[in-house]
C-alpha cells in the first residue's frame, strides 16, 4: 500500500490525529497489486486493485488534552 506523507497534530487525550497538510511526498510500495504504485501490472481501467493511499503520519504538535471536537462532545447535555 502506497503512502502519502501528512503532517498534523496528535491529541493524547482522545488519541486523534488531526491532519494539517500533505507534504506531497509519496512513498511507493512497489507492489504489483497496488493501483497507484509504479510497479502496478494491470493496465485495464477497470482494475480492482486498491487505489487509495494510506497516510504516513508525521506529528508536528502533541497535546495532552482531547481535540476540540471531542471536548465539545463531552460538554453536550445528556
Amino acid at each position: 500500500m502506497c503512502k502519502l506523507e501528512v503532517f498534523g497534530d496528535y491529541y493524547r487525550g482522545c488519541e486523534h490525529f488531526i491532519r494539517t497538510y500533505y507534504s506531497g511526498e509519496k512513498i511507493d510500495c512497489n507492489s504489483q497489486t497496488c493501483g497507484i504504485s509504479s510497479a502496478h501490472i494491470h493496465k485495464a481501467p477497470n482494475c480492482r486493485c486498491n487505489k487509495v493511499p494510506q497516510d504516513d503520519r508525521r506529528v508536528v504538535n502533541m497535546f495532552r488534552t482531547p481535540c476540540d471536537e471531542c471536548r465539545s462532545f463531552d460538554r453536550l447535555p445528556r
